[in-house]
């Protein structure tokens, strides 16, 4: 099982035997109450933007002494659960795929810094379904984030003449906000749910134990089959053959050249 959706991901070879279970854990009747202190500020605030970096960046380390009031920093937030709420109007992160995942569940648009592993394609993602951009590190500045978060908290309806270069260009009549819950409708009303998908290919695999049906024939390749050495020694073969003909012909018309050449001076010489 793996954790990915064919909805949103890039397209990609696949097996059979994968099964694609994205998204997981992630509906509506999933969502759990906040805390008395995150919904204390939920409620006093007329729209709300969740910035996360995830449990591996250390954010403690970012500066604090010029935080305004209206920004609350907390050592973890139950994330998943405060991007269902509809005050939560953008979502700036890190671009883990979890996140990119709640962002789409939730119908959040998001701006994604990147910073490592696939963080920077998942970030592509987002840009490819248009319910985010993508600010490089390099660039990070307010100026930079008070733009992204105006390109997608923005209805943009025509086709903006210049972009900055960190930016996705905007070219589709709808919003990053439609554009994510429309994505996000998607996703909860598939034919098939990921939850439905996990227990029954569980209670499959368990009824008949192996599926040899959905292994690959390729897994049963020989060592030449599988590095193609046949394949690569006919090439070869091929290209000797041919290489020994235009040089056997080149041989010739040498000979005969050099020949023809011998004969002329020997009757100017005579």
């Amino acid at each position: 099982m793996v954790n990915s959706n064919d909805l949103y991901d890039f397209p990609r070879p696949t097996l059979a035997k994968l099964v694609n279970i994205g998204g997981v854990g992630m509906q509506l009747n999933d969502v759990k109450p906040l805390d008395q202190e995150f919904q204390r500020i939920v409620d006093r605030a007329e729209g709300i933007v969740v910035f996360s970096f995830g449990s591996v960046t250390p954010s403690e380390k970012m500066p604090s002494s010029k935080l305004p009031p209206n920004v609350h920093v907390f050592k973890w937030l139950p994330q998943s659960d405060l991007l269902q709420n509809p005050k939560i109007k953008a979502f700036i992160t890190h671009g883990g795929y979890n996140s990119v995942q709640e962002s789409i569940s939730a119908g959040v648009p998001l701006v994604a810094i990147p910073l490592f592993g696939d963080q920077p394609k998942n970030a592509l993602l987002a840009e490819r379904h248009r319910f985010g951009v993508t600010i490089h590190k390099s660039d990070l500045s307010a100026d930079v984030i008070a733009k992204a978060l105006d390109t997608i908290l923005t209805d943009h309806r025509y086709v903006a003449p210049a972009v900055e270069s960190w930016c996705v260009k905007v070219t589709n009549s709808l919003s990053f906000s439609r554009n994510v819950k429309r994505l996000s409708q998607m996703v909860r009303k598939q034919p098939v749910s990921a939850a439905h998908l996990i227990v029954s290919w569980a209670e499959f695999v368990a009824e008949f134990k192996t599926l040899d049906n959905l292994v690959p024939a390729g897994t049963k390749l020989n060592f030449i089959q599988y590095h193609s050495l046949d394949v690569i020694a006919f090439l070869l073969s091929v290209s000797a053959i041919v290489l020994f003909v235009i040089w056997k012909l080149l041989k010739f018309i040498i000979l005969k050249l050099c020949c023809l050449v011998y004969r002329n001076r020997k009757e100017k010489n005579e």
